[in-house]
């Protein structure tokens, strides 16, 4: 089933995930919704995972680039949007995976009028396992910013602002990407499934809670630069949901 509104980029950025980004790719393979590129890019990875899709990711809707050096997430991402010449978007990171019917239900959306799409997902760690779900049709740009609602990256699928959003070289690089999609977008749709399964493999900089908080401070910072009483007000918020949280999935 197509919804008949063009084909999606999907950014799947790639360091050392050998074990991993086969199960990725099959997940996009997969879809019920056909009309996708695939822009697969190597971050300079140091074992075999550049010849490893080479051999094995021979859809010619995948396109494989490699970074001369190491970029790092972010700027690996941007190599990606900066060849994609689709009108709509969605990222996907090597270690996660789609449901079949991920792409269509988000383009579903798209056609509606939707501008940016993202979806409920499953967690999935070497201890824990458990659904993250929001409960609400749309997260409004305040509630994303007080983290009412954390965002699978993996989950997200948006039509290309008319103002480019690309990642800046920053610690939670994400969030600021996504600030700037709901700053022209205001909202984004929420699908009420789990259409991604989140792998955290253990050795993501974001677990450590004392430096993702610093981190999202000076986003903060950033963000509202002459307006530190915004600053501390959504600082607040996103330390009480990030408690809230916690004691949710404990």
């Amino acid at each position: 089933m197509n919804n008949q509104i063009g084909t999606v980029g999907i950014i799947i950025p790639m360091y050392n995930a050998r074990a991993t980004v086969l199960r990725a790719v099959q997940s996009v393979i997969d879809q019920t919704y056909t009309d996708w590129r695939i822009y697969l890019i190597n971050d300079k990875s140091t074992d075999d995972s550049l010849e490893f899709v080479q051999q094995h990711c021979t859809d010619p809707r995948i396109t494989i680039l490699s970074n001369d050096v190491n970029l790092g997430a972010a700027e690996t991402r941007n190599v990606g949007l900066n060849a994609a010449t689709e009108p709509f978007i969605a990222f996907l990171d090597s270690d996660d995976e789609w449901v079949s019917d991920k792409l269509m239900l988000q383009t579903a959306c798209l056609a509606a009028g939707d501008d940016l799409v993202i979806s409920d997902y499953n967690y999935q760690s070497r201890t824990k396992s458990y659904d993250v779900r929001y409960g609400k049709p749309a997260l409004l740009k305040d509630n994303f910013v007080k983290k009412q609602f954390r965002i699978c990256f993996s989950s997200v699928c948006y039509r290309r602002p008319a103002r480019q959003v690309l990642f800046k070289k920053k610690g939670h690089e994400d969030f600021l990407f996504l600030y700037e999609l709901f700053d022209q977008y205001k909202q984004a749709r929420v699908i009420d499934k789990n259409l991604v399964t989140y792998y955290e493999m253990g050795d993501s900089l974001s677990r450590n809670k004392n430096k993702a908080a610093k981190w999202h401070l000076d986003l903060l910072k950033f963000i509202y630069k002459n307006n530190p009483l915004k600053v501390y007000y959504y600082y607040v918020w996103y330390m009480v949901n990030g408690v809230l949280f916690t004691l949710k999935h404990r």
